[in-house]
């Protein structure tokens, strides 16, 4: 169990998770709400060493009977998937991520506006994926996904075939992958690895649909540090057809 301080601890797996764990301390209200809400707005039930009672998901169980829903994979600090269960009140969102900074600043938002429609995974998305297959998302987000540009770390990067393979069995057929990201060798790379499949088709989008219904004035943290330093984000998105 990784431990914040002496009042405060953050679930852990098993798995292995690539990505930074923390940053600066929770404040007061974060570390509490975390500690008290945490359960109640987590997808999946945690034991008291830490680990996930992982298991097969019903989201229309989960969500009270919502029928469309949609997964962010590495939240941040939970700016776009706040915003859009926010203002998408009929919709499911899910959402995953091991950063506890960011987790216990959604965790307080979500607090704070007694959403409904959000549910949260503090741990590795690959176990969740797994939990997924089959669930028939509507859209699966994955914004700046960190691009561990050094070639040794290279092996770290989350799109991958495999990871792609997951994605897309829970996915509904029509449902769609929206990833953006401000490196361009990345963007090469992962429209390469789609442009192989014949399970998925690249579509071209406005970035207002891209960010649909928040619009583009919209921007998450790492969207405004891209264009802060000159590089120009490529926003893709690709359909399931089979």
């Amino acid at each position: 169990m990784v431990e914040c301080d002496s009042h405060f601890s953050f679930p852990s797996t098993k798995e292995k998770v690539f990505g930074r764990r923390k940053s600066k301390r929770l404040s007061h209200k974060q570390k509490e709400h975390f500690q008290q809400y945490l359960s109640k707005y987590s997808i999946f039930e945690y034991n008291e060493d830490g680990s996930f009672d992982l298991q097969q998901i019903d989201l229309r169980n989960l969500f009270d009977e919502m029928t469309n829903f949609e997964l962010e994979i590495g939240f941040g600090m939970g700016d776009f998937l706040f915003q859009k269960a926010l203002s998408q009140p009929n919709v499911g969102f899910l959402g995953c991520e091991v950063f506890e900074n960011g987790i216990a600043n959604l965790v307080t938002r979500i607090k704070e506006k007694d959403l409904k429609n959000i549910f949260l995974h503090p741990g590795n998305c690959i176990g969740l994926l797994d939990n997924l297959q089959g669930v028939q998302l509507n859209a699966i987000h994955i914004l700046f996904p960190d691009p561990w540009p050094k070639k040794k770390h290279r092996k770290r990067r989350f799109l991958t075939s495999e990871n792609i393979d997951k994605m897309l069995l829970a996915l509904k057929i029509g449902g769609c992958i929206y990833i953006a990201t401000d490196i361009v060798e990345y963007a090469k790379e992962i429209s390469l690895n789609m442009n192989k499949r014949t399970d998925v088709e690249a579509l071209s989008v406005l970035i207002d649909d891209f960010k649909a219904p928040l619009g583009n004035q919209f921007q998450t943290k790492f969207e405004r540090k891209a264009y802060a330093q000159n590089r120009v984000p490529k926003y893709m998105v690709f359909k399931r057809i089979a």
